[in-house]
């Protein structure tokens, strides 16, 4: 796998597949329901990432508007720990707002069980149209698995316009895989 081809659907398949991260008929399926653009190259990391979260090993936090984000947080960890193949659960979800008589009231606590475990996470989003993209990004770390090498990490974004962050379960040898072949560059942990 060298890294002088054209990023593409079809070429980002062919990286998960070869690193183990999907297998073959996944990449096909992915590239069967991308086939208007699956050969069209891709010029931004973004393009690459959404392109990771089709593939099924990724998961977007979003930064536009959501609308009611205390319960978004929810849908969002549930796709994440989708991504887990059933090694990390996702149970007991509430949110408990600062002010539980403003629906717009976007700050809080986050709490949820992962696999049995508590955790809660602080909101300082003022809008509750919006998501707080760093407690977001630490709750889907939380759900890294401890039984095997894969843990979430966040994709690096790129440029002066800030976007969805897309959240990728790898091992370190998938992220360094990932580096060299798509040129994905993920930012260190949060906690």
């Amino acid at each position: 796998m060298a890294n002088t081809q054209s990023i593409t659907y079809a070429r980002i398949g062919e990286v998960l597949t070869d690193l183990g991260m999907i297998t073959e008929e996944q990449a096909q399926t992915v590239l069967d329901e991308a086939a208007d653009y699956a050969t069209e190259p891709m010029e931004r990391r973004s393009e690459v990432a959404d392109a990771l979260e089709c593939f099924g090993v990724a998961v977007s936090i979003h930064s536009d508007d959501v609308d009611f984000a205390d319960e978004h947080y929810e849908w969002l960890l549930n796709e994440a720990a989708a991504l887990t193949g059933g090694s990390v659960t996702v149970s007991h979800y509430r949110f408990d707002k600062s002010d539980p008589d403003d629906e717009d009231c976007g700050l809080g606590t986050m709490h949820f069980e992962c696999n049995g475990l508590p955790l809660s996470f602080g909101i300082e989003q003022e809008s509750n149209d919006y998501l707080d993209m760093g407690a977001a990004q630490a709750a889907i770390e939380s759900l890294s698995p401890h039984d095997d090498p894969r843990e979430f990490r966040c994709v690096e974004q790129e440029g002066a316009d800030l976007g969805d962050d897309y959240m990728v379960l790898a091992t370190a040898e998938q992220r360094d895989g990932l580096l060299r072949h798509l040129g994905i560059v993920f930012e260190a942990p949060l906690r």
